[in-house]
C-alpha cells in the first residue's frame, strides 16, 4: 500500500543522510589526506563527491533491507514508515553525485569521458534515468493513473534495475583497482595519504552485495518466486526462523570481512 509523503519522515531521512555523509567525509578525507584542498591532479569537490556516491548507494540498498529486518525482528516496524523517504533521499543524492561528476570535476571526469561509447557512462545514465522515473511515479496521482498493482511492480523492479545499473557502472570501473589493492596494497601519493585503507567503494559494495544475497536467498529459498510475485511469510514460523538465521549468519560474515579489511590496513 502506498504511504503518503511525510515531512517528518523526510526530515529523519535527511538527517540519516547527513550523518552518513559526515562519516564518509571524515573517512575519505583521512584516507586521501585532504578534503577541499586537493592536489593539482584532483578537483576540489572530488572527495565530497565520493562521499555522495557512497551515501546514495548505501541508502538505496538499505531500502531493500527494510523488508527482511521488519520480517525477522520485532520492534523494527518503524522502518517501514520511512522506507519511501529513505529511498527518495538516496535517489536524489545519487543524482547529485552524477551532476557533480558531469559539471564540477573536469580533472577527474573530463567531458570526453561522457559519451555513449563509454559503458560506464551508459550504465550511470540508465541508473539515474530509472531513479528519476521512480520518483516521478511516486505521487498519488500517478499511482491512481497507473494502478496500485502495476505501480508496485514498477517500484520493486525499477529499484532493482537501478541498483543493477549502479553495480554495472561502479564494479567494472573499480574492479582492477580493487584487485590491485588486495594483492599489492598501494603507495602514498599526493592524492592518497593512506593507500592501505580500503576505499569507500569496496566498503559500500560489500554492503550492497550482502543485501543482494539476503534478498536472493529469500526469493529462491523462502518465496520460491524469484521476486516475480509477493508472498507473505509472517504466519509461517519455520520460514521466518530460516530467514532470520540466514540474515544473522550472513550479517556476521559481512562484519568479519569488514574487520579483515580494516585490520589489514591497521596491521601494516
Amino acid at each position: 500500500m502506498h504511504k503518503p509523503s511525510s515531512t517528518r519522515d523526510y526530515v529523519i531521512s535527511i538527517l540519516v543522510a547527513a550523518g552518513l555523509f559526515t562519516i564518509f567525509l571524515v573517512y575519505l578525507s583521512f584516507r586521501r589526506g585532504y578534503l577541499f584542498d586537493a592536489p593539482s591532479t584532483a578537483d576540489m569537490l572530488y572527495v565530497p563527491n565520493k562521499a555522495l556516491a557512497g551515501v546514495g548507494v548505501a541508502m538505496l540498498a538499505f531500502t531493500f533491507l527494510v523488508g527482511p529486518i521488519t520480517r525477522y525482528f520485532k520492534g523494527w516496524s518503524f522502518l517501514l514508515q520511512i522506507r519511501k523517504e529513505l529511498g527518495i533521499v538516496g535517489a536524489f543524492i545519487v543524482i547529485a553525485h552524477g551532476a557533480v561528476s558531469f559539471f564540477l570535476l573536469p580533472k577527474k571526469f573530463p567531458q570526453s569521458k561522457f559519451n555513449f561509447e563509454n559503458e560506464n557512462f551508459i550504465w550511470g545514465v540508465i541508473g539515474i534515468a530509472l531513479l528519476i522515473f521512480l520518483f516521478a511515479i511516486s505521487f498519488q496521482k500517478m499511482i491512481k493513473c497507473i494502478g496500485a498493482a502495476k505501480w508496485w511492480f514498477l517500484q520493486r523492479w525499477g529499484l532493482r534495475l537501478a541498483i543493477f545499473a549502479t553495480a554495472m557502472h561502479v564494479v567494472p570501473m573499480k574492479w582492477s583497482g580493487w584487485v590491485k589493492w588486495f594483492n599489492e596494497g598501494g603507495k602514498v601519493t599526493p592524492e592518497l595519504a593512506h593507500p592501505l585503507m580500503p576505499g569507500a567503494g569496496i566498503l559500500v559494495s560489500l554492503f550492497v552485495a550482502w543485501v543482494i544475497i539476503v534478498r536472493l536467498y529469500e526469493s529462491a529459498c523462502l518465496y520460491r518466486s524469484l521476486g516475480l510475485a509477493s508472498k507473505e511469510i509472517a504466519s509461517d514460523k519455520k520460514l521466518v526462523a530460516r530467514g532470520r538465521q540466514f540474515f544473522l549468519v550472513s550479517f556476521w560474515i559481512m562484519i568479519l570481512i569488514y574487520v579483515i579489511l580494516i585490520t589489514r590496513w591497521m596491521g601494516q
